[in-house]
C-alpha cells in the first residue's frame, strides 16, 4: 500500500466518526498540505482578451499607459491565466504600453544648417562649440540669407553642437529687429529633426486637401503622407525614420498633430503610439507581484565593451584587456595567473604591475581576489552604467536589483559561473550602482 493510501485509510474513518456534517473537509486541507507549491518560470505575452477584461482606456487601445500602469493589472491577469502556479514562481510578461508624449512629439521643425552653411561661417567641422558659439556666427549668416527681411520676422534653425565631447543638434530661434537678427530661445538637443508640410505640399495633394490645407477624417493624412514621403525622400535606406506636422481638422478646429514614420525598404509606414514592453513578475506571499528585478547572462557584446574600455589593453587583441581581464572571444574573464594575467612585455615588466606586485608580495590567492574584485567592484559596474544609462533606484516603489552572470577561465582549465547583484543607488549621468552579494 503506498503512502497515500495509508493516510486515506487511516484519515478518513477518523474524520467520519468526528463530524457528520462535511467528513472529506479536513481530509483535503491535510492532502493540499502535504503538497509542495507547484512554482515554475514562464514566459507570456499578453492578447486582446488580456486588456478588454479591464474596459476604459486599457480596453480601448488594447494597451497599459503611465496612467494605467501595467504594475495594477498584469497580476490579476496572471491570477487568472495560469491558476496551478504557486509561490516562488516568476512570469516573464510582454505588454502593450501607450506613450502618453511620444519622443517624436519634442522634434525640431526648422531650417537645418547644410556643410555649405558651416562652410560659409567658418565652421568646416559641421558643429559649433563654447569657444565659437552659434550666436556668433548664424545672425551674420542671416542677414547674407534674407537680405530683404522685414521687422518681426522669425527664423527657425537647426544646428549641430558639440557639448562635453558629444554632438547634439539645438534650436534657435532668431528675430529681426530692423537692423540685426537677435536671439530669442534656443531649445537644447532635440530628439528628431521634422518635417512640416508646406503650402505647396498641401497644393501637390488637390482636391479638398489643396482647397483648405488641412487633412481631415474624410481626407486621413494617413493615405497621402507616405505618398509625400516616398517622393521627398526617394533614396531613403530600409530602416530610415521620419517625423513629421501637418495640419488636421479634428472636427471643430484645425490642429498641428505630429506623427513619425518609417520606411520598409518599399513603404513608409506610420509608427503607432504603442510599445512593447517586458516586465518580470513574482508569485509570493500576497500573489503575483511586479518584480523590477533584473537578471542577464553576460554576452559577447558584454565582454567586448569591458575589454575596449580596459585601461590595460593587449598587446596585440582588442578583444582582451589585462586589468578587467574580460575575453569577448572566448565569452568569459581569463583569471589564469600563470597562463596569461601575469604575462610580461619584452622589457620582463608586468603588462599588470600592480597585479605583478600583488602577486609576489602576497601570493596567488591575493591576486585571484583583486582579479575577482576588480570584475565585481569596477568592470561589472562600468557595464551596467552602459547597458542602463536610464537606471533609477525604485520602480514603482520597488528596489531594482541587477543580477549578472558570467564566466570565469582559471588555471587548469577551471571554468566557474559565478554570479553577482547590485542596487542602483542614485539615477544620474551616469547611474550609480553598488554590489549587494557576490561574486558567488
Amino acid at each position: 500500500m503506498n503512502t497515500l493510501k495509508k493516510i486515506l485509510s487511516v484519515v478518513v474513518p477518523l474524520a467520519f466518526l468526528i463530524t457528520a456534517c462535511d467528513p472529506n473537509e479536513e481530509l483535503y486541507e491535510t492532502l493540499d498540505n502535504m503538497q509542495k507549491p507547484y512554482n515554475e518560470g514562464i514566459e507570456y505575452t499578453m492578447v486582446e482578451a488580456d486588456y478588454t477584461r479591464f474596459g476604459g482606456f486599457i480596453q480601448q487601445y488594447l494597451a497599459f499607459s503611465d496612467t494605467f500602469p501595467a504594475m495594477d493589472y498584469v497580476p490579476d491577469v496572471l491570477k487568472v491565466r495560469f491558476v496551478t502556479l504557486r509561490q516562488e514562481s516568476s512570469a516573464l510578461v510582454t505588454y502593450n504600453h501607450f506613450l502618453l508624449h511620444p519622443l517624436w512629439w519634442d522634434a525640431g521643425f526648422g531650417y537645418e544648417l547644410t556643410e555649405a552653411d558651416y562652410n560659409y561661417m567658418q565652421t568646416p567641422a559641421g558643429y559649433f562649440t563654447p569657444e565659437n558659439p552659434p550666436q556668433n556666427n548664424i545672425p551674420f549668416w542671416l542677414q547674407k540669407e534674407y537680405p530683404d527681411a522685414q521687422v518681426g520676422d522669425q527664423k527657425i534653425i537647426i544646428y549641430n553642437y558639440l557639448s562635453e565631447g558629444e554632438t547634439i543638434q539645438n534650436l534657435s530661434t532668431y528675430e529681426f529687429d530692423g537692423e540685426n537678427w537677435i536671439l530669442i530661445d534656443t531649445i537644447e538637443d532635440i530628439p528628431y529633426v521634422g518635417y512640416e508640410l508646406t503650402d505647396e505640399d498641401y497644393d501637390n495633394f488637390g482636391g479638398s486637401v489643396a482647397r483648405f490645407g488641412n487633412f481631415s477624417e474624410s481626407f486621413p493624412p494617413d493615405t497621402h503622407i507616405p505618398v509625400l514621403l516616398k517622393n521627398l525622400f526617394a533614396f531613403a535606406l530600409e530602416g530610415a525614420e521620419q517625423v513629421v506636422k501637418y495640419k488636421y481638422h479634428n472636427g471643430s478646429q484645425v490642429v498641428d498633430l505630429i506623427d513619425k514614420y518609417e520606411f520598409d525598404g518599399t513603404l513608409w509606414l506610420k509608427i503607432p503610439y504603442t510599445e512593447e514592453r517586458t516586465e518580470q513578475y513574482i508569485f509570493g506571499e500576497l500573489g503575483w507581484a511586479f518584480d523590477p528585478t533584473v537578471t542577464f547572462q553576460m554576452s559577447w557584446n558584454d565582454y567586448m565593451y569591458l575589454a575596449e574600455i580596459d585601461p590595460i589593453p593587449h598587446e596585440t587583441f582588442n578583444d582582451f584587456g589585462y586589468y578587467y581581464g574580460s575575453s569577448a572571444f572566448y565569452r568569459n574573464f581569463d583569471i589564469r595567473l600563470i597562463g596569461r594575467r601575469l604575462n610580461k612585455d619584452p622589457d620582463g615588466n608586468y603588462r599588470d604591475p600592480e597585479l605583478g606586485e600583488i602577486y609576489e608580495n602576497e601570493g596567488s590567492e591575493a591576486a585571484m581576489d583583486e582579479m575577482l574584485r576588480r570584475i565585481a567592484e569596477e568592470g561589472i559596474i562600468k557595464l551596467l552604467q552602459q547597458k542602463f544609462p536610464d537606471a533609477t533606484p525604485q520602480v514603482g516603489g520597488i528596489d531594482v536589483h541587477y543580477i549578472v552572470r558570467f564566466e570565469t577561465f582559471a588555471d587548469n582549465w577551471v571554468r566557474n559561473y559565478p554570479e553577482t547583484e547590485y542596487i542602483c543607488t542614485a539615477a544620474g549621468n551616469p547611474p550609480q550602482f553598488e554590489l549587494i552579494r557576490g561574486p558567488q
